[in-house]
């Protein structure tokens, strides 16, 4: 069957995927539907991240000459991750389920990131959106990691014209934090909840905060974006507090919430530079919080009153 192409704007960036019945990527793809651009757009678009979807043989990794130490491997939702480095520098990813690691779906991606071919066993069909949907999200934060773009572990709250980071480890509370704020706060709406992108432009040095189609749990896959207004980590605690941390502490409190892949030197070193910027241009604070409204006025009254720079 010939392959369709349809081309999505996902934060600054645009993304051409491909893909034959039944691998073809609106069907696959539905949380991508809101970012689809004009075919005529999109081909003009430059640095273009390429990615076609195949079909394949059951395949063992074997010809892949690992220059990290060990592979990256990781494990979520019922799959293991493998990330592999080729000594030219191209990567094979693989995803595979847990009750059956010999059926491997993989993504091999070359020109760092921006050229990606994922392959799919029959066998994995019926996984098809997820693993697709998880290839892509990797793809796209390490093929822009360089390009000042961070795919942030958040969930975002937008208000008054701007949008507003909730931080923290998995079980913190930061849907539960919003769920306060779109509860007691009026105006208050949810851009994502989970996978926001937020970029710096390196032209005008403005940052923005993007939804995207990674929000976690909850089917919210806006194709809009705001100027980021504050970013807060969440802590639980028996009482609500709220501090404005120095540049140096908000770099420590946005880093880890920062998909990333620090075992290539250039990806890494992207990340880091963009946070840093970040984290001298934009209010960060540290909740300590109750599950409770007093908690989200407290971060709503603080974050509205920041007005950029450092604390002294």
């Amino acid at each position: 069957m010939n392959q369709t192409n349809t081309y999505y704007r996902v934060g600054p960036h645009v993304l051409r995927i491909g893909g034959a019945e039944p691998l073809e990527p609106s069907a696959l793809l539905p949380s991508f539907a809101p970012f689809v651009l004009p075919v005529e757009e999109g081909e003009k678009a430059a640095k273009v991240i390429e990615v076609d979807i195949c079909p394949s043989e059951v395949t063992a990794v074997t010809d892949v000459e690992d220059t990290f130490p060990q592979p990256v491997s990781f494990e979520w939702e019922n799959a293991r991750c493998t990330l592999r480095r080729r000594a030219d520098g191209s990567y094979r990813i693989g995803i595979a389920p847990l009750d059956n690691l010999a059926v491997e779906a993989y993504a091999d991606c070359t020109d760092r990131f921006r050229r990606n071919v994922i392959s799919l066993p029959e066998a994995l069909h019926p996984m098809a959106p997820f693993v697709v949907n998880n290839f892509l999200m990797m793809i796209y934060t390490f093929a822009t990691a360089e390009r000042g773009t961070l795919m942030v572990h958040a969930s975002v709250i937008c208000y008054e014209g701007r949008g507003y980071l909730f931080l923290g480890k998995s079980g913190t509370g930061k849907s539960t934090h919003t769920r306060l704020w779109l509860k007691h706060i009026e105006g208050s709406r949810l851009l994502n909840d989970d996978n926001p992108v937020v970029a710096l432009d390196p032209k005008t040095g403005e940052i923005t905060v993007y939804g995207t189609p990674w929000s976690g749990k909850t089917p919210c896959y806006l194709n809009e974006s705001v100027p980021v207004g504050a970013f807060v980590r969440l802590e639980q605690a028996p009482a609500n507090d709220i501090s404005r941390l120095t540049a140096t502490h908000a770099f420590a409190a946005l880093l880890p919430s920062c998909s990333c892949l620090k075992q290539d030197a250039a990806i890494y070193k992207g990340i880091i530079d963009t946070v840093t910027r970040i984290a001298t241009r934009i209010p960060v604070c540290h909740l300590k919080c109750l599950p409770d409204e007093a908690a989200a006025r407290l971060s709503m009254q603080t974050v509205t009153q920041a007005r950029g720079g450092q604390p002294s």
